[in-house]
């Protein structure tokens, strides 16, 4: 009887340098992903802490420029008389960085007019550009002069959630913040602005996109805004920064 053997071939094993070579090819990769992972996650985290300390400084930088605006926009200035009134630019509606004039008869609200105060388009730390609102008495054309011996209130209040925090507030900026729920910032094609939209009614444009709600106030809705709390809970749907010009310190 004869017997057959089958020689089965066997693939040759790695070695001991191959396999080492192999295992740290495997944990570089795995560091480098670690890494990436571990340095977005920083970034994001940086990115929210230095958020209200960018927001303040812009707004600080915006309320800054309408003060001096104020000061040295006055119509009427001549060598005589000097500087007897404060006025404040009207908004802007479209974005283009412009006040718009005229723009109506009681308090209104849109973008900061940048170009119109000799400045870059001022950002927040979403991105988004600053809103402004600004009372009546103190817009360019107004009906009654604001005369610094006898400067008028300002026709909005700015509360926190125990409260009314000031009346009679002149004008306020905000640092709207990334979108909320609820909030829709498009535009319609070919018609974008540095800030927002050419068509004024754009959801790019309006306040409600940007601004949010807190204990019943509404920052889209005039004459009464809100600030944030020192602690927000982490389901409230509100990001808005804002700071306010009372006319004592214009």
């Amino acid at each position: 009887m004869k017997f057959i053997t089958l020689a089965i071939e066997r693939q040759p094993s790695l070695n001991g340098g191959q396999r080492g070579a192999a295992l740290l090819v495997f944990m570089l990769l795995l560091t480098m992903s670690v890494a990436a992972f571990l340095l977005t996650g920083m970034s994001q985290f940086s990115r929210q802490l230095a958020s209200p300390f960018h927001n303040s400084a812009v707004l600080a930088e915006a309320k800054t420029a309408l003060i001096a605006y104020a000061r040295l926009s006055d119509p009427e200035l001549s060598s005589q008389t000097g500087l007897n009134y404060r006025y404040l630019p009207c908004p802007d509606q479209d974005g283009d960085g412009l006040a718009e004039s005229p723009c109506g008869s009681s308090s209104a609200e849109g973008w900061l007019p940048w170009m119109s105060l000799g400045l870059p388009p001022l950002r927040d730390a979403s991105g988004s550009c600053l809103r402004y609102a600004v009372s009546a008495a103190y817009k360019l054309g107004a009906s009654g002069p604001p005369l610094i011996t006898a400067l008028p209130g300002g026709d909005f209040t700015l509360n926190n959630a125990d409260g009314i925090i000031s009346g009679g507030v002149v004008a306020v900026l905000f640092a709207p913040g990334e979108s909320v729920a609820g909030q829709s910032r498009g535009f319609a094609m070919n018609t974008a602005t540095e800030c927002g939209s050419t068509v004024i009614l754009s959801d790019k444009n309006l306040a409600s996109n940007y601004l949010d709600t807190l204990a019943g106030v509404d920052n889209a809705a005039l004459p009464n805004f809100i600030t944030a709390p020192t602690v927000l809970d982490m389901s409230t749907s509100f990001n808005d920064n804002l700071t306010a010009i009372l006319s004592s310190e214009l």
